[in-house]
């Protein structure tokens, strides 16, 4: 039986790479104390055991699933990307440089010390910085190397993800638990819980336990105004103007009046009587801020109207900066509620004060016609669709292959983007253009997480295969040095990046972590920081340093492999 099951996959590699992305991703959810193995990692692994088969799969199926990965990447990142050279972004672009520059040199210095070759050179780099895709551009770099012999090639390939995932495995944990627990400590701060707390003052997200999911949680309500109240006889503008005054958002959208039922203007006086519906967050209506405005009645009828809430891609210039509270203060958004904002497909924390950036993804909820009325203002809606333009997917990976396949002689070494190389830049550029152009080249995030996890799962699941016979000799040839070495690689550079963002930029202890999180791609890091902090506002800091660092450290694969060759 068990030899018949070996001959299937030997036979049938195919079913040998479903296998082994089923068994990985089970395996990446394990986890201790909240930090898990993740699906890339799980994958690797579940590879290396099912390439103790000895299977064969071909080259060309990994260098598919890479270049698919590494443009999906850039297709994400890229809007923060090219954000993040603006005048807003630069002092995080320029730490994240600084920062992957010289996670670059430890990688490099590190591995001379150690007399790695680019093999474990690049192992090194990859796990240390955890970077997955440096395994695959590392590995075209040495396929394509004129200067390294054709019988070693396969040797140091398959040193790549030894290294990675002995490094990997540890530095991630070392990483989160560093970041997380000491590295405020180290930037002098008595509280990280506190920090984040005076920060989300700043942004209008701080709010009292009880209260703080209400934020984003709307009720539609309708009360009957009573004769003295602060409504009666006011102008709606400036009732509203008066909550806002009070740090409270709440808008009267449609109202009765005798036997009329019509929807209030800014002008709009309202008198004892008259029955209106009031928008606003639950914990607004709990603390009893309408109680002076009148009595709470049912009236299903006035409530009858449609509600929209929509994705809308920020787009215009004008929108750039603005925060909620400002955003409201136009006439047409004055009954619009942002829900939710999406930067680089993480979520930011939302306040009044949470400026938006373009690029965004910010979620609109209000009456239909206000919101179709609106949104053209700030940007693009996002229709719901399950379908991807593949032309525009496929037109940017074309492009992007011919214009990583030149290279440039540099101190006798032959260097270039590589293939996959130039499908990230195109990706970043590609994405760039949806954003300013949001009905262009359609990408649901369905299809894009599965061409990028997807695609580097299933490079990483053959990668392990095709290493799996000659893993465990490796292990047991570098095991020992790879683990510390890797553990330099990870916090050395981080220690930099960390006193740079103190000393030159002095920035809070949340945000200084989020933009070294972001810097080194950790993202189990940026999920302790926020733990530990209790606040998302850690994360104000990762976004543009994340796309930075995505990019530039998988270009560090090509670099690592031309300086050990």
């Amino acid at each position: 039986m068990w030899s018949w099951f070996v001959d299937a996959l030997r036979q049938h590699a195919e079913l040998a790479i479903f296998l082994t992305m089923a068994l990985g991703f089970f395996i990446g959810r394990i986890g201790v104390k909240g930090i898990v193995l993740g699906s890339v990692t799980g994958t690797l692994l579940a590879g290396v055991l099912i390439g103790q088969l000895n299977i064969t799969i071909p080259d060309l199926v990994k260098t598919v699933a890479f270049i698919g990965f590494l443009f999906a990447l850039g297709f994400k990142v890229g809007p923060q990307f090219f954000a993040g050279l603006k005048k807003t972004g630069i002092p995080q672009v320029i730490i994240s440089v600084v920062g992957c520059v010289i996670g670059l040199l430890v990688a490099w210095g590190m591995a001379v010390l150690m007399g790695y070759g680019p093999g474990w050179g690049a192992g090194l780099l990859a796990g240390g910085l955890t970077q997955s895709a440096v395994i695959g551009v590392a590995t075209d770099a040495i396929n394509g190397s004129t200067t390294i012999p054709a019988d070693m090639k396969q040797t140091y390939v398959n040193q790549i993800p030894v290294g990675y995932a002995v490094c990997y495995l540890f530095g991630t944990a070392a990483a989160a638990y560093f970041l997380s627990q000491l590295a405020w400590r180290f930037l002098g701060s008595k509280s990280l819980v506190d920090d984040s707390r005076a920060l989300e003052k700043e942004l209008g997200t701080s709010f009292d336990p009880d209260d703080a999911p209400a934020y984003r949680r709307l009720e539609r309500r309708t009360y009957r105004i009573t004769a003295g109240s602060e409504l009666a006889g006011t102008a709606v503008k400036d009732f509203e103007a008066l909550a806002a005054s009070r740090g409270r958002r709440i808008f009267l959208h449609r109202y009765r009046h005798g036997d009329t039922v019509a929807f209030t203007t800014p002008d709009t006086v309202l008198q004892a009587g008259d029955v209106v519906t009031v928008t606003a967050n639950h914990a607004d209506f709990i603390r009893g801020e309408m109680t002076a405005a009148g009595t709470e009645v049912d009236d299903p009828q006035l409530l009858d109207y449609d509600i929209e809430t929509l994705d809308v891609a920020i787009t215009r210039k004008e929108a750039d900066g603005l925060t909620p509270s400002q955003l409201a203060e136009h006439a047409e958004a004055r009954d619009l509620f942002i829900t939710k904002i999406m930067r680089a497909g993480i979520e930011m924390p939302l306040g009044r004060n949470t400026p938006i950036r373009v690029g965004d993804t910010v979620t609109v909820q209000g009456p239909r016609e206000l919101v179709e009325r609106a949104v053209p203002k700030v940007g693009e809606p996002l229709r719901t669709s399950d379908e991807t333009d593949f032309s525009f997917v496929g037109l940017g990976i074309f492009l992007g292959g011919l214009i990583g396949i030149p290279t440039i002689a540099i101190a006798g070494a032959d260097i270039g983007l590589t293939t996959s190389g130039g499908a990230l830049i195109m990706g970043l550029i590609f994405g760039w253009l949806r954003s300013k152009h949001p009905t262009w080249g359609r990408f649901p995030p369905a299809a894009e997480w599965l061409m990028n996890t997807g695609g580097l799962c299933l490079f990483v699941g053959i990668t392990g295969i095709t290493a799996g016979p000659n893993f465990i000799s490796g292990l047991k040839q570098e095991g020992v040095s790879l683990l510390l070495a890797g553990l330099v690689v990870t916090l050395v550079p981080m220690f930099f990046t960390l006193a740079l963002g103190k000393l030159i930029y002095k920035w809070p202890s949340p945000i200084n972590l989020g933009v070294t999180a972001g810097t080194f791609t950790t993202t189990a890091s940026i999920g302790a920081i926020t733990d530990a902090a209790k606040s998302q506002v850690p994360v104000l800091g990762y976004t543009v340093p994340y796309a930075i660092g995505n990019t530039l450290l998988t270009i560090w694969g090509t670099i690592i492999v031309a300086l050990l060759s």
